[in-house]
Formats: structure tokens, C-alpha cells, sequence
């Protein structure tokens, strides 16, 4: 029997209605100061009229919001849906790990790699902070196994080594939340499993964009993950085998093009910063698309978590806009909800 997903799909189109519109991003982001962006901030329910005007603290605020948005659909989802809704939240635990074994391998401040993070119910706000706070990879994955994160125990084995190597510890992440999400999706609808080999095919096409440089052959075993449907194991080995980077980039565009992601590719790859913002937007303009398909599946589950995902990035880029006094139409280059 195909598992019911009406009442939560319902209250994640009832949650999108509540994300900042175009308008609010844009007066947001005309904001003359941090004093003037506190204020505004205040006035739609981030933070308490006396919080203090601070980069930090608004950013905080950006993910406390984040935070309860997600909860609500957490809560939502129980029973036999929260093993299918899984991919939903540790997509988002995906990221944030990444971004905090990152920052520890960088030795970044703290609060630099909760940077553009959304708490979710396994990894709360706190929980990020912790994690934040350790000095190394290894205590950071250890900090994961200690709770028993569900993508904990594959990092052990990495981590554990005398000198952990940041790539073997992203890549066992990957594969973990790869294997995890792909059997999820089969309790859920196509639109689910869609998403799923989507996520996996651009986790493969960063591979090739960061990796192409090194031109090691034993890259290909090392990084490929399998269950993508864009780029098979075919295409990254000719990829990764190409003489010169524009000769890889061109084949990426061709890869995706015919693919819900072709937007975000047609561009060409020499900018990762775009890239990324092309991607998640084209994530969710199939999630848009989904919906017109299969009103009564899970593709506004998905659309609501992507959307809040970019409302979190817009806000950061103004909160540090503002603070740095860049031009207001620089902060919102069209990551906010449609």
C-alpha cells in the first residue's frame, strides 16, 4: 500500500506561506545599518526587541527560526512516513556535518562554520554549536558517534586514523546518507526518489569541479557514489580523465542538459558560488513542477525544506550585506521562495 502523505503535505504548503516573500527580502536588505535590520528582524518574529544588533546574533536568529520551522514538520511526521521523510532532515544533517568537519579541518571560528546551516530535530541548534566548538575532525565526528547520529558510524573508521584525511571522512558521509536516503525513498512516491538521485548527482559533480585538478586516477574509486542517474560511473571516469578542466566543465553542461538541473548548469561551473545558488534553485523549480504532476505527494515536503533552505542563505548574505554596507541588490540574487 503507497504511504498516505496528504495531511503533512498539506501543512508544508500551510509552512510555505509563512517564508519571507520577494518584498520582505528586498526591504530587508535595504536595511542603512544592523540597528535598522534588529528592528526589522524584530518586527517579524526573529528575534526579541532587545536582542543585540550583531552579525552573530542575527544569524542565530536565522537558524533559531529555521529550527522551528523544521520542527513542525518533523513533529508531523510520524509513523511509518518519518523512515520515508528521513532523506528530508539528514540532507540538511548532511550539510552541516560537511560544513563543521570543514571548518574544523580549516581551524575556522565557530561561528564561521555554522555558516548557511539549518537545525533539524538530530541536530538542533545546540547540538550544531557543539559540534562547532570542537578543536578537530576526529572530535567532531566523535561527538556525532557519542549521540548515535544515524550517519555517525561510518566516519568512525576514517576519523580514527592518525592523520584523517578530510576527503575519506566527506565521502564515507556521502555514501552513508546516499545508501540511507535511497532506501528511504522506496517507502515513499517517485518525486522522493527523484530528489534523491538529484542530490547524489550533484555530490558527484562537485566531485569532479573540486577533484579534476588532482588528475589521480584512484579519485574515481575514491569519490564516486552510486545511485545517480545524470552521471553514471561511465561519464565520471570520463570526466575525471579529460586533459583540461573547460574540456570537463563543457561536459558537465551536456551530462545535465535534458535534466531538471539543466538551468543551473547552462551556465557553464567556473563560479561554485553561482553554481550552488543556480542549483538550489533549480531544486526547487522541480519541486514546483511536482507538485503541478502530483499535488497529493511529497514533492511540497521537499519544496518547503529546499525553500527554507534558501530563505536561510538569503538572510545570511544580508545580514553580512549590511553589515559590510554592500549594495542592497547584491543580497538577493533570486534564491528566495517563488
Amino acid at each position: 500500500m503507497a504511504t498516505f502523505f496528504g495531511d503533512i503535505n498539506a501543512r508544508a504548503r500551510g509552512l510555505r506561506t509563512h517564508l519571507l516573500p520577494p518584498s520582505t527580502l528586498d526591504k530587508l536588505a535595504s536595511a542603512p545599518n544592523l540597528f535598522a535590520l534588529q528592528r526589522d528582524f524584530s518586527a517579524l518574529g526573529f528575534v526579541r526587541p532587545d536582542a543585540p544588533a550583531s552579525t552573530a546574533a542575527l544569524e542565530q536568529a536565522v537558524r533559531r527560526h529555521a529550527a522551528a520551522q523544521i520542527s513542525l514538520l518533523s513533529r508531523w511526521s510520524e509513523g511509518p512516513r518519518r523512515a520515508a521523510l528521513a532523506v528530508v532532515f539528514e540532507d540538511e544533517d548532511r550539510r552541516s556535518i560537511q560544513a563543521v568537519v570543514r571548518g574544523a579541518q580549516q581551524g575556522a571560528p565557530a561561528e564561521d562554520r555554522l555558516a548557511g546551516l539549518v537545525p533539524t530535530a538530530s541536530l538542533p541548534e545546540r547540538a550544531l554549536q557543539a559540534l562547532a566548538a570542537q578543536p578537530t575532525v576526529k572530535d567532531v565526528v566523535h561527538l556525532l558517534g557519542w549521540w548515535q547520529h544515524p550517519l555517525a558510524l561510518p566516519l568512525l573508521e576514517p576519523a580514527g586514523k592518525p592523520h584523517p584525511s578530510l576527503l575519506r571522512i566527506e565521502v564515507a558521509l556521502h555514501r552513508a546518507f546516499a545508501r540511507r536516503a535511497t532506501q528511504a525513498a522506496k517507502k515513499a512516491d517517485r518525486h522522493l526518489a527523484a530528489y534523491v538521485t538529484q542530490v547524489i548527482d550533484i555530490m558527484n559533480a562537485w566531485s569532479v569541479l573540486l577533484h579534476f585538478d588532482e588528475h589521480d586516477p584512484a579519485i574515481v574509486d575514491l569519490t564516486f557514489i552510486e545511485g545517480g542517474s545524470a552521471l553514471l560511473r561511465g561519464h565520471f571516469e570520463q570526466l575525471m580523465s579529460l586533459p583540461r578542466f573547460d574540456e570537463a566543465g563543457s561536459m558537465l553542461v551536456r551530462q545535465f542538459r535534458g535534466s531538471p538541473l539543466s538551468s543551473a548548469f547552462r551556465h557553464g561551473v567556473d563560479n561554485p558560488a553561482e553554481l550552488e545558488s543556480a542549483i538550489l534553485r533549480a531544486q526547487i523549480d522541480q519541486q514546483n513542477r511536482a507538485l503541478r504532476v502530483d499535488p497529493g505527494g511529497t514533492a511540497p515536503i521537499v519544496g518547503f525544506a529546499l525553500e527554507l533552505r534558501a530563505q536561510v542563505v538569503s538572510l545570511r548574505r544580508i545580514v553580512w550585506g549590511v553589515a559590510l554596507r554592500a549594495p542592497s541588490a547584491l543580497l538577493v540574487p533570486g534564491l528566495e521562495p517563488a
